[in-house]
Formats: C-alpha cells, sequence, structure tokens
C-alpha cells in the first residue's frame, strides 16, 4: 500500500451511559497507513456521530489517556495504526471497548480514582534527606543506579497494565503493576530515606502477584512491571515485619529451590509441604482424596540425569 492509498474500515465501539448501559455502534471510514486509532476517532465525533465520547491528549504514547480495549487487547490508541491492526487478524472489521477493570463514565472514558488511589498509596516521589532538603548536601546518582532505576521511572500511568491484570479484580490488596513499577522505582533509589516504609507499603503486594505475565505483554513503554514485583520480592529477607502471604511466599521460594537441586524437577508435593506446612497439606489431602487426586501428591519424582549440570546452572 502506497501513502496515497486507503482502506476502508468498520469500527465497532462499545458506548456507554448510566441511563442506557451498553450497547454497540459501527462506523465506516477510510483510513490510509498511517491512521491511528485516535485519528479515527476524532474523524468519526467530527464527521459522523458528535456524541461519540474518548480520552486523548499528546497523541504520542506520552500521556496515557488514551487507552482503551482494541480487538480485546488493552493499547494506547494513539500508537496503534488501524491498518495493523486490520492485517493483524486478517479482518476489517474492529471492536473499540473501555478497558476492563475501571468503571465505565461514558463510552470509552473510565473511572481513574480508584487506579489514582493505588498509585498514590506508594507514595510517588523521591524523598531526599534533611541536608539535602536544606542545601548542606547533594545526593549524587551512580550511572548503574540510573540504568537500574530507568526503566521503571518512564511508566505512564496508563492503566493498560491494570486494565490486562486478573490478580487486581480478585484481590483488593494488590496494589497493581502500574503501582508496583512506581513503587520499585522509589524504593531502589539509594538517595531515598523511607525505604522501610516502602517495604511495608510494597512487600505484602508484591506476593500476591500471580505472575501471569499481561502487564509484561501490554505495556506500551516496555516497562515490565512484573520484573519490578520480582525486585521487591528480594526486599523480603531484609524486612522484618513481614505479613503472612510474604514469609509464605519466601517459603515457597526456598521449597522450589531446595527442589531442584535435589532432583532437578519442581516436586510438586514436597514443595507444597514446605509452603503450607503439615496441617495445612493434611487438610488439602483430605480434599484431594475425596476428588480422586491425591495419587498426583504420591508421585515419586526421580533426580533427573547429571544432575550437577544443573548445580551449576543455579549456581550451586
Amino acid at each position: 500500500m502506497t501513502q496515497s492509498q486507503e482502506e476502508e474500515v468498520i469500527l465497532k465501539v462499545k458506548r456507554f451511559n448510566p441511563e442506557k448501559g451498553y450497547w454497540w455502534a459501527e462506523y465506516k471510514l477510510k483510513v490510509d497507513r498511517f491512521t491511528q486509532f485516535t485519528e479515527a476517532l476524532r474523524r468519526i465525533k467530527s464527521e459522523q456521530d458528535p456524541t461519540l465520547s474518548y480520552r486523548a491528549s499528546c497523541h504520542m504514547a506520552v500521556c496515557g489517556s488514551c487507552g482503551m480495549k482494541i480487538n480485546g487487547e488493552p493499547r494506547l490508541a494513539c500508537k496503534t495504526l488501524v491498518l495493523d491492526v486490520v492485517k493483524k487478524y486478517n479482518n476489517n472489521v474492529i471492536t473499540i471497548e473501555p478497558m476492563d477493570y475501571f468503571k465505565p463514565i461514558k463510552d470509552l472514558i473510565v473511572d481513574w480514582d480508584e487506579f489514582y488511589e493505588r498509585m498514590f498509596k506508594i507514595k510517588p516521589r523521591l524523598y531526599q534527606a534533611k541536608e539535602v532538603l536544606e542545601g548542606k548536601a547533594e545526593h549524587r546518582l551512580k550511572p548503574e543506579d540510573q540504568r537500574e532505576l530507568w526503566k521503571f521511572a518512564q511508566c505512564i500511568w496508563c492503566g493498560l497494565c491494570v486494565s490486562a491484570c486478573p490478580a487486581v479484580v480478585i484481590d483488593q490488596q494488590f496494589l497493581g503493576p502500574a503501582a508496583h513499577a512506581k513503587g520499585y522505582r522509589f524504593l531502589a533509589d539509594p538517595r531515598d530515606t523511607i525505604t522501610e516504609e516502602r517495604m511495608k507499603i510494597l512487600i505484602d503486594s508484591s506476593w500476591r502477584c500471580t505472575y501471569c505475565y499481561q502487564c509484561f505483554n501490554v505495556c506500551p513503554r516496555d516497562i515490565e512491571p512484573v520484573t519490578a514485583i520480582k525486585k521487591t520480592r528480594s526486599f523480603t529477607k531484609t524486612y522484618k515485619d513481614k505479613s503472612e502471604i510474604a514469609e509464605r511466599g519466601e517459603k515457597h521460594v526456598e521449597a522450589i529451590h531446595e527442589s531442584i537441586l535435589k532432583t532437578g524437577k519442581l516436586a510438586e508435593a514436597p514443595v507444597y509441604l514446605k509452603t503450607y506446612g503439615v496441617l495445612q497439606s493434611l487438610v488439602d489431602l483430605v480434599y484431594m482424596s475425596k476428588t480422586g487426586k491425591l495419587k498426583y501428591a504420591l508421585v515419586q519424582e526421580r533426580p533427573v540425569q547429571n544432575i550437577n549440570e544443573i548445580k551449576k546452572i543455579i549456581g550451586e
């Protein structure tokens, strides 16, 4: 396709208002290979339907305000080209919906209040030493520290990762991937002075992540919030006031390491026993017996051949 060539597409927009609820509206328009979804929506609003509502501001993937679901995927509308989606799905009919998890206000516009509450819980700013604030000293950041922090400082609060995350739906105590990306940026900053307070805010929540990697898949800035969560978990060893879920998480990691070290495999029964303890394991064994799954808990794992090679890989 050349720059001047156009192709007709059908955008099916899931609309909403409090009086009517949800309904679908279809719009036909011609687009070229440079047409972003923000431009397509602007044309629909200005040329076909002035009642259509959506958010967009910078049009260059910086403000994060144009998040929406395009063919079921959380995306920034300004960073997504219409014909790229047509090519990906081999279909010129494209669905556009408001992001999941967020409460809809009107059409593609959603309520950000709860998202911002979670983001501000992690205190998203640097708390410097008193001497620095008084101008008596200065904080310098080493290049290696800057490299560690830079990726996570790029979060634009677009909410796509939260929209894709199943854990925030089922666990209100999980702060969400965006909050953890921003939280780790300050937790790992050597200039910050409230490390203990940050650990109290972040560590319990970090062990509530299910590691589904959806945040990794949808982030438009390649921030990898799940990596920030993994790194936050590493602070658990130095934190004294651990919650039950953090202690259990540490036991689980130790059990997996021990299993792989001994057998070269993930032996589920011993890992479960060490993670949850004898009493809880007995309760669950009764349930497994009733459901006919007890045989899986009694499988005897044989060590892999050349177990020493496995030990070399994990540094033992």
